[in-house]
């Protein structure tokens, strides 16, 4: 039992085992009896407790109580929270490579605010943490905000006060000016095409290693200006491969579901209709670890810089609009544009959207000639796309 020895504002005091004052805050509220055991070191801070137990009785907790209630109740980076908002991500249709580039970025975060509730950081924290790694820094904050805005809406841990990120601003891209020229001319990419080739592994005994799959994945870049998420999503099949084998250049269309909803198509030729079939057959498309250090090895070759894949999209589009033709899949037919205009839409977007009901689109070709000596012959393609069938 306590060893009272006098009373103060709050309630009684008591001395310890070891003959120091302690303070016990007692007090009725509501008709309920409150008895609680403070942690004070001095009267002061004994009263300090009182004001805040009659601020909100019920509420109230001693320092030792609130510290453990912290600490039940933190919102840390840890594995597991991470390994749900990447689970979240793959529900929403993210793409593998997204899902891992977050991984990577959040890994890094993770070390910089380890222990630290999310709750409480602050937006000079993160800007000096952001400060200590200059390079990625708009994909770290990317990371990060997608990371925040999940903990805010989806898991509910947070509240918009606590988000330190909303006050992060994603930079904006440079000005035109200030980049340096996209794109490649077809010249380049034919080149370099041409020098894409395996070479002794030791790992493999000394076999050659098989690149075909990396000039597969450029041919599909360059000839149709596609993403890279959409041709992976193109070699895992998920996606509608068509075979034609009534136009002389349409050799194939393939439909998939886009990040907007609708369904997406576009005619292929016959060289991109294989590489297609072929990354197919080979169940998805192949590393950026691999194709990296393919390109490199190609480029070394060349004495030259790398390839980059990303710059396809833009090239594309520049010869398209140089050097394209566009070939229909039926004889006849007007522009889009031109019906859009007939049926009275302002935009051609709304005619695409609702009336475009063609199976076949139209083929832009563009005079780039890719060739290897080790690609696969006509017969090998038609084999594989017995196997896909």
């Amino acid at each position: 039992m306590p060893q009272w020895n006098g009373q103060w504002p709050g309630g009684r005091t008591y001395l310890d085992r070891h003959g120091n004052t302690r303070w016990q805050l007692e007090r009725m509220h509501n008709g309920v009896r409150y008895s609680r055991r403070l942690e004070a070191r001095n009267e002061s801070e004994a009263l300090a407790e009182l004001a805040l137990f009659d601020r909100d009785p019920d509420a109230y907790l001693t320092k030792s109580q609130a510290a453990r209630k912290a600490a039940d109740e933190a919102v840390l980076m840890e594995a597991e929270l991470v390994a749900r908002f990447l689970a979240y991500l793959k529900a929403e249709g993210r793409t593998e490579r997204y899902r891992r580039n977050m991984r990577t970025y959040l890994a890094q975060w993770a070390e910089a605010l380890a222990g630290r509730d999310l709750r409480h950081v602050t937006l000079q924290e993160l800007k000096r943490e952001l400060a200590k790694r200059p390079n990625a820094k708009k994909h770290r904050i990317i990371a990060l905000k997608s990371f925040f805005s999940f903990l805010r809406e989806v898991e509910a841990v947070i509240t918009p006060a606590q988000d330190a990120t909303l006050g992060l601003k994603v930079p904006p891209a440079r000005p035109e000016k200030a980049r340096r020229n996209k794109g490649y001319s077809m010249a380049e990419v034919e080149t370099f095409y041409r020098a894409i080739s395996g070479w002794e592994s030791p790992k493999l005994g000394g076999m050659k290693t098989d690149v075909q799959a990396v000039r597969d994945l450029l041919v599909l870049h360059a000839k149709t200006g596609m993403h890279r998420s959409e041709i992976e999503r193109i070699a895992r099949g998920e996606c509608e491969l068509e075979v034609l084998n009534n136009h002389p250049e349409i050799r194939g269309v393939v439909r998939f579901i886009h990040k907007s909803g609708r369904v997406h198509t576009q005619s292929l030729d016959g060289q991109t209709l294989a590489a297609a079939q072929r990354l197919q057959v080979r169940g998805g498309a192949p590393a950026d670890s691999w194709v990296r250090k393919v390109l490199r090895h190609t480029a070394k070759n060349l004495g030259r810089e790398p390839l980059k894949l990303g710059q396809m999209r833009h090239s594309f589009v520049s010869w398209a609009l140089e050097h394209g033709v566009e070939v229909r899949p039926a004889e006849g037919g007007v522009p889009l544009s031109t019906v859009a205009s007939i049926v009275g839409h302002s935009s051609t977007s709304t005619t695409s959207r609702f009336y475009d009901v063609r199976t076949v689109k139209p083929l832009i070709r563009i005079p780039l000639r890719l060739h290897h000596p080790e690609d696969p012959t006509p017969l090998l393609d038609r084999q594989i796309r017995n196997l896909g069938s």
